[in-house]
This record gives structure tokens, sequence and C-alpha cells, in this order.
């Protein structure tokens, strides 16, 4: 092999150095290049969870909130409906009362008309 300008002492050597040069990679380099992949994992798995757990909170939160929206449109319309039976009541009332005043002072009226008459 000589002849063809090959030194196997130094194709062994060469092998050796490059075991030797992954060995130290895989101690030096490889082993926290991992570390740092599975904790960058991790995080990422966590970051899924947690957005998960928000988008279901997100939805039961617009649940509650058209629950309470929807509650509150049907408590205005009991209020308001009240109130124009309230109002309602209260317009009768008045005129009920307007009226009586009215006839009051018609007979008063006529009662006067008749008194002056009658003198």
């Amino acid at each position: 092999m000589e002849k063809l300008g090959i030194d196997l002492k130094l194709i062994v050597v060469q092998i050796i150095n490059f075991l030797f040069l992954l060995l130290i990679l895989k101690k030096v380099a490889y082993k926290p290049i991992l570390k740092i992949i599975e904790e960058r994992k991790r995080t990422l798995e966590d970051i899924e969870r947690e957005k998960q757990s928000i988008e279901v909170s997100k939805k039961e939160l617009i649940e509650e909130q058209k629950k309470i929206l929807s509650e509150a449109l049907k408590e205005k319309r009991a209020i308001l409906s009240s109130a124009r039976r309230e109002a309602e009541a209260l317009r009768k009332e008045i005129i009920e009362k307007a009226n009586r005043e009215a006839k009051e002072i018609i007979t008063g009226t006529k009662r006067q008309i008749e008194r002056d008459k009658a003198r």
C-alpha cells in the first residue's frame, strides 16, 4: 500500500483521532444540545397546554357573557313592561281624577247658575 501513497499507520491514527473527536463532541456538544432541544420541546408543550386551557376559559367566558347579556335583556324587558303598565295605570288615574274634578266643577257651576236664577 505504500506504493499507492497510503500510510496504514496514519489511517489508523486518523480513525482513532476521529473517534476521539466524536467522543468529545458527544460529551461536550451533543448532550447539551439535546438537553436544550428537549427543554424547548417541553416548553412548547407547556405553552400549547396553556393555550388550550386559555381557549377553554375564553369559550366559557364568552358563554357566561352571553348568558349575562341575555338575562340583562330579559330584565330590561321586564322593567320596561312594568314601567309601561305603571305609567298606563297612572295615566288612567290622572284622567279619572281630572274627569271627576271636571264633573264637580260642572255640577258646582250648574248649582251656582240655578241659585242665581232663583234669586
